[in-house]
């Protein structure tokens, strides 16, 4: 009896095996410090896997191993020689920025250790050098040196937050936020990235951060008997790392339904991965539709937006070219690739609202902006779009002058074929991987026409035809929204899609057949006037306003003496070019079946198709008289927006269901220490009402829970305060709880000083705890509030 009356006072049995703290010292021994020290690097690195798929070769992994080593190792330093508890963290704060500029910025280092100025504005240009890779390059990105030293960071942070949360707080669940704060970067930036590998990984350090902080002793009270709450615990981690991989990319704001260039982040930067192509289904999609921008015109028409335009078709997205911008925006005119020519003037004014590019919505053909101020802003003259450094904030202002080309198809099919010139030749590259159907189907339908122009008018009236279907959810869908080379392979299987798997078709094929092609991505002609007031003036519209329903894409094809000139291939589109509105001749020079149509024969789901439009025949002898020019303006039975908005179904409330988890969330967090605090005292008061455990552990038990109290309202008992003083000192504080606090004493006293031959039965109860506890809360003041929502002793060791 009296070994069990003993036990849980010294040693408890199911606990000889684990190491915890030396008593008296508060101090654990060393073999529980380089456990809990190897616990925590192998969840860094086990937790580092997920970042394999964003992160192409492995010159970061060094880095990142270095900085996590170099953290634990100080802090187990810290511990090792029994420091003062806070200077742990600090130790690895210092240890992280000594290894980070060993590693990264030695050159400007005292001695290649001590970071100077010098040290802290290399640091800040990797980390813009990384920003500037991350915004202009898809996922998984290139080695860079910048790449790496923001990894070897994250990784360091991440690191000392585990090291923290699980050694010094010992919150073992709690500690495992840093493995899901790495999993959620592969998560946000290219969706299924992570896979399989890299989700059992986190599993796994989850689970390591769980059974280590127990195993050597992380955990807020000595185990008693086996843990009944391991695999409860276990299994919401690892729920957690599932939400955060397969949920968090479609639940944050903006991700799945943003415009181009790349999606959106939660930060409102674009996140790589998704191309400007499958972001214009996104927006087509989306139940958001707000006003992206707004715009009036001289001449009160809409007009059509260029953003930018693609002209790489390798890789699995497609991404415009920030390389190669001229800063001096001044400059910004006519060149070699882009003869204007003399068509009319206008000028347009722009504010924009919603907006979250670094690209700026010009008409065609910009000949100069005005009222950007002095920011950072650069313009290509590969394809006259600007571009700026930062996205540009809401209310941003200017104007722009444009002349409006006016080809005549006259003009284009006496064209000289494009020559063979540095210049033209990356607008002709197709990468190995283009798809033979493509390639097939550009010969087959348009490789007989008797000029370049022809061939174009070919391949866009078959595109427009009946055997292909305007729908914007069935990509989504079956599997191939617009992006890459498979993805248009698909396409052209199916033959159902929206302008983000049309034009790249068209651009493909013309490129098959020799003609200079590229990608504009951009809005069509505003629909909606008064930036969306029913109310306004019909005679005075006001101010265009541009949805994410306008969003478009369309192909350019560079003609001799014209420049790039633009083609319609979306069925449905009514904003289609005077010179594209006739069809093809054949080697006599009289047009194919179907001349002279504008009527596009596939139509957008749940829209009726576009009524005919004037055309031209091809031997009209006036043809190249602009008057004789035919015209494509949509009638009022014809919407000019092809792409109407969609019903999205789940994606509708989506964005809810985020905002809904997120709040619960911050709820959980902000109620957490009041919850721990509330599971220790009933598992306390468990024990100290029941009749069949040992007589020592009930004392204990209900001791435990007095000095708990004491902590949390203020009154903790001191190092050398006896249990007899402190229950006489807590009973003159709280006179009403005099009586239980005596009774609690006595049994505290008994068990830890009694012989082990006495045989004795506890006089506290359950009863004796709650009237301590409310006689503690009555005396009110702010000190009771903080006891019930922020309890010291959650955080405080005893």
């Amino acid at each position: 009896m009296s070994a069990a009356v003993r036990a849980p006072v010294s040693s408890p049995p199911t606990e000889t095996a684990e190491p915890r703290e030396v008593p008296g010292t508060g101090r654990r021994p060393l073999r529980a410090v380089l456990g809990l020290a190897g616990t925590v690097l192998v969840a860094v690195g086990l937790s580092l896997v997920a970042l394999t798929g964003v992160l192409d070769g492995a010159g970061w992994v060094p880095g990142a191993l270095l900085t996590a080593l170099a953290v634990v190792a100080a802090t187990t330093t810290s511990r090792v020689l029994r420091l003062p508890g806070p200077l742990a963290p600090l130790f690895g704060a210092g240890a992280l920025t000594l290894a980070l500029t060993v590693l990264f910025l030695r050159e400007p280092a005292l001695l290649g250790l001590v970071p100077t100025p010098g040290s802290m504005a290399l640091g800040a240009e990797l980390w813009r050098e990384a920003a500037g890779i991350v915004a202009e390059r898809p996922a998984p990105y290139p080695e860079a040196a910048a790449l790496a030293f923001v990894t070897a960071l994250a990784a360091g942070v991440v690191t000392l937050f585990v090291d923290t949360v699980l050694v010094a707080l010992r919150l073992p669940g709690v500690s495992a936020l840093g493995v899901l704060a790495l999993l959620v970067v592969p998560a946000l930036v290219l969706p299924e990235s992570v896979g399989a590998a890299g989700t059992a990984a986190a599993v796994l350090a989850a689970l390591v951060l769980l059974g280590g902080g127990r195993r050597f002793g992380a955990v807020r009270e000595p185990r008693t008997a086996a843990a009944p709450g391991s695999w409860p615990r276990a299994l919401v981690v690892g729920a957690g790392v599932l939400a955060v991989t397969l949920l968090v990319p479609g639940l944050v704001p903006g991700f799945v339904n943003g415009a181009f260039p790349q999606g959106s982040g939660p930060a409102g930067e674009r996140a790589s991965g998704v191309g400007p192509l499958r972001a214009v289904g996104q927006d087509l999609r989306s139940a958001e539709q707000l006003p992206r921008l707004q715009y009036t015109t001289s001449t009160d028409e809409p007009e059509l937006l260029r953003v930018l335009t693609l002209a790489d078709f390798s890789g699995a997205e497609w991404f415009p070219d920030a390389t190669g911008l001229d800063p001096e925006l001044d400059d910004l005119g006519p060149t070699p690739l882009h003869p204007v020519g003399n068509g009319p003037e206008r000028s347009t004014a722009v504010e924009l609202r919603d907006w979250s590019e670094r690209w700026l919505p010009l008409p065609w053909a910009p000949v100069d902006v005005a009222g950007l101020g002095n920011g950072d802003w650069a313009w290509s003259p590969r394809d006259l779009t600007v571009h700026g450094e930062q996205v540009p904030p809401a209310g941003t202002a200017y104007e722009v002058r444009s002349i409006v080309p006016e080809p005549t198809s006259a003009q284009l099919r006496e064209a000289a074929a494009a020559p063979d010139s540095p210049e033209l030749a990356p607008f002709r590259e197709l990468p190995g991987e283009t798809p033979a159907a493509l390639r097939d189907a550009a010969r087959e339908q348009a490789g007989n026409a008797p000029t370049a122009f022809d061939q174009a008018l070919a391949l866009q009236e078959w595109l427009r035809s009946d055997e292909f279907r305007y729908d914007v959810d069935a990509p989504l869908e079956q599997g191939y929204d617009a992006g890459g080379m498979a993805s248009l392979e698909e396409f052209l299987a199916v033959r159902t899609g929206y302008a983000g798997h049309f034009a790249p078709a068209m651009a493909v094929m013309a490129r098959e057949l020799g003609i200079p092609a590229r990608v504009a991505v951009g809005y069509l002609p505003a629909t909606d006037s008064g930036a969306g007031d029913p109310f306004g003036d019909a005679a005075d519209p006001g101010p265009f306003a541009v949805l994410p329903r306008d969003a478009h894409a369309w192909p350019e094809l560079w003609f001799e003496g014209s420049g790039w000139v633009r083609f319609e291939p979306t069925p449905g589109t009514g904003d289609l070019p005077g010179y594209a509105a006739e069809g093809p001749q054949d080697g006599d020079g009289q047009s194919q079946e179907g001349e002279g149509t504008a009527e596009p024969t596939g139509e957008p789901t749940g829209e009726p198709t576009d009524a005919p439009t004037p055309a031209s025949t091809a031997d009209s002898p006036d043809e190249d008289a602009p008057s004789a020019e035919p015209t494509a303006v949509p009638t009022p039975e014809a919407p000019a927006v092809p792409e109407p908005e969609q019903d999205t179904g789940p994606a509708a409330w989506l964005p809810w269901v985020g905002g809904i988890l997120a709040a619960a969330l911050l709820g959980l967090l902000t109620a957490l220490p009041r919850l721990l605090r509330s599971r220790r005292r009933r598992r306390r008061m468990q024990v100290l009402g029941d009749e069949r455990a040992p007589t020592a552990q009930r004392a204990l038990a209900g001791w435990a829970e007095v000095e708990d109290l004491g902590v949390d309202h203020g009154l903790g008992r001191a190092a050398a305060e006896t249990p007899r003083a402190y229950v006489d000192r807590l009973g003159t504080v709280v006179p009403a709880a005099a009586a239980p606090l005596g009774r609690l004493g006595r049994d505290v006293e008994r068990a830890l000083y009694a012989p082990g031959t006495a045989a004795w039965f506890p006089e506290a109860g359950p009863e004796d705890v709650t009237a301590l506890r409310a006689g503690l809360t009555e005396r009110g003041g702010p000190g009771a509030r903080r006891a019930r929502w922020l309890p010291r002793s959650v955080t405080t060791r005893r």
